[in-house]
């Protein structure tokens, strides 16, 4: 096997703590040990342009960053990046370009949009703005889609939507999982094996995410009221929101301490809330992928899931332990079954297996080298 050049590009910080951030470091990470020569770029720091209309400047100062490093660099023979990242130098700069997913951008700008609509007079004013900003984006999307080699959807359901939207782009389309690292699956192994069944009288409920509309946190917090209502025994715990979940649930259940709310925590800490909750909850209508079900699962959880993000391409390897949200009024959560040995899933979601199907898919198309 020749040894490539490849640019592994994102518009996150490089931290563990950034889903998008995580992906790249693992990408690269697991790609140097197949034996290629990896860049891996980010553009921060960057300066802090939060507000609503400064989306424009934000997004051309990360792309001119991307044209101004590769300018220096020598050839790479891939360059992997956001779609939207996908300049006119950065299409020339290499013969293999792949534009790789890390969320459904124009799915997310949608459901934004949509909930634009329901967050009161201010949101409403701004919102012909919202629609300039939000078709300026999708075009980016689309023009980094239309000079890529290759548009690198994050799992089946991504891959199903391109392809129905876009047919004509449909020769370009590949697709790949997302796994976490080989350390935290160490980890989640020796908490998968040491599980036991809660021997309490009732289940305690674990949802983990940011506090946005497209997590279906109205779905959420319906079934939380429904569920402690019905079973007084129940807890729940809502963990990485944010400060806005508080004001959305029911005060009397965080005042019984029946619904606990950590608004952030620590990286460290993730792993007793796993092993300290039996039932895991997934409610995303619009979903990259959910890295916290590949958490949940292979720490031996029941997760109850909407069919968003990685959901449809877990289902198959946790037939047990992975069923439609919301849970029925009467179950009694499963641990995985010691038959699984897990075996068929790390052949599939680790990053050594999914570096090695990226450099198969690309190698579908001659490299040309420099």
């Amino acid at each position: 096997m020749q040894q490539l050049r490849i640019l592994v590009a994102t518009h996150s910080i490089l931290s563990a703590e950034f889903g998008a951030g995580q992906m790249a470091i693992n990408l690269a990470k697991a790609l140097r040990e197949e034996g290629h020569h990896v860049t891996l770029w980010s553009p921060h720091p960057m300066p802090n342009m939060t507000r609503w209309w400064q989306f424009i400047q934000n997004s051309q100062l990360i792309r001119s960053k991307l044209d101004a490093f590769i300018e220096v660099q020598p050839p790479f023979d891939v360059i992997d990046c956001n779609a939207n990242l996908i300049t006119k130098r950065v299409s020339k700069s290499s013969s293999v370009i792949v534009a790789r997913s890390v969320q459904p951008d124009v799915l997310y700008i949608a459901s934004e949009l949509n909930n634009s609509l329901k967050r009161g007079i201010k949101n409403i004013l701004i919102l012909p703005f919202s629609y300039l900003f939000a078709v300026l984006d999708i075009l980016l999307i689309l023009q980094g889609w239309r000079r890529a080699t290759y548009i690198l959807c994050l799992g089946s359901l991504e891959l199903k939507w391109i392809n129905n939207w876009f047919p004509w782009w449909c020769s370009k389309l590949i697709s790949y999982v997302n796994a976490i690292s080989k350390a935290d699956q160490e980890a989640l192994a020796q908490i998968r094996l040491n599980r036991k069944k809660n021997e309490g009288e009732g289940i305690r409920f674990l949802w983990i995410g940011r506090w946005v509309s497209h997590k279906g946190i109205t779905e959420l917090v319906d079934f939380i009221v429904k569920r402690a209502a019905s079973h007084p025994k129940d807890t729940f715990t809502i963990a990485g929101s944010g400060n806005n979940a508080e004001k959305d649930c029911p005060p009397e259940l965080i005042q019984s301490s029946r619904l606990k709310i950590m608004p952030s925590f620590e990286r460290t800490q993730l792993y007793s809330l796993l092993e300290n909750h039996d039932v895991g909850l997934f409610t995303s209508r619009v979903e990259g992928w959910g890295l916290i079900l590949n958490e949940m699962l292979e720490s031996g959880m029941t997760v109850f899931a909407t069919p968003a993000g990685g959901v449809v391409d877990l289902q198959p390897f946790f037939s047990e332990t992975l069923r439609a949200f919301p849970p029925p009024s009467q179950f009694t959560p499963d641990i995985l079954s010691q038959s699984n040995t897990m075996e068929a899933y790390y052949r599939t979601f680790t990053w050594g297996k999914i570096a090695e199907d990226y450099i198969k898919k690309i190698n579908r198309k001659k490299i040309e080298f420099y």
